[in-house]
């Protein structure tokens, strides 16, 4: 005869099989299931904001058939569920691979917009590193530059241009800490670039302002 506690664990175990679907879907997802039915399984998922779950079943879905019709979407969702997921360098490298693989998509401009946010996502206020800021200022000038784009530019534009006043903001932060440790070649130098490289933002006037307070040292 089988002791009562265990009828009741088994009892919770079932019941809580079936209050997750995800458990169910990712099971049934897993096995063998055609791609149409993975397709919409993973894409549920990412509805739900389970990306890593998402990933998984559309990497799977890639993996196992490769001949799938919408594998174009594959491509950009998996680059979509790493991004959503806040794994930035991995969603660069999908977007990437996405245009690469398909660089007449109708989606073409959408995976390099993204791509650019990623960098953009990364940017750290005092980081003196400019590296990640120009990467993502490449980025959407790249769409920027392309007459096809057509909305994905003017989302670009917005996000060049801020791009520009925050490489333009890290030059004057470089200038004013020179100031205050008395390094003034290095003050200078700093200042003079946000006038050579950022002549059309506002602060180039207090670059100009730290020049002439630097007259004289």
């Amino acid at each position: 005869m089988i002791p009562r506690v265990y009828i009741a664990a088994l009892s919770l175990s079932v019941l809580f099989l079936a209050g997750c679907p995800s458990v169910w879907q990712s099971k049934t997802a897993t096995s063998d299931s055609g791609p149409e039915e993975l397709f919409k399984a993973a894409q549920k998922s990412f509805d739900n904001k389970r990306y890593s779950e998402a990933g998984e079943l559309f990497q799977r879905l890639k993996s196992a058939h490769p001949d799938f019709e919408k594998m174009p979407e594959v491509y950009l969702r998996i680059a979509d569920a790493f991004f959503n997921d806040g794994k930035y360098e991995e969603a660069i490298s999908r977007y990437r691979q996405f245009s690469e693989l398909y660089p007449n998509h109708q989606d073409r401009f959408r995976a390099k917009y993204m791509r650019g946010m990623a960098f953009f996502n990364q940017i750290k206020g005092a980081d003196l590193d400019n590296t990640v800021v120009k990467r993502a200022e490449d980025a959407f000038k790249e769409i920027m530059d392309d007459s096809e784009a057509g909305e994905w530019a003017t989302k670009a534009k917005e996000k060049y241009s801020e791009c520009r006043r925050r490489l333009a903001e890290k030059e004057l932060y470089k200038a004013r800490t020179a100031v205050s440790m008395s390094q003034y070649k290095a003050a200078r130098l700093a200042a003079q670039r946000v006038i050579d490289d950022f002549s059309e933002l506002p602060q180039v006037k207090e670059a100009k302002k730290i020049l002439d307070g630097l007259k004289g040292r």
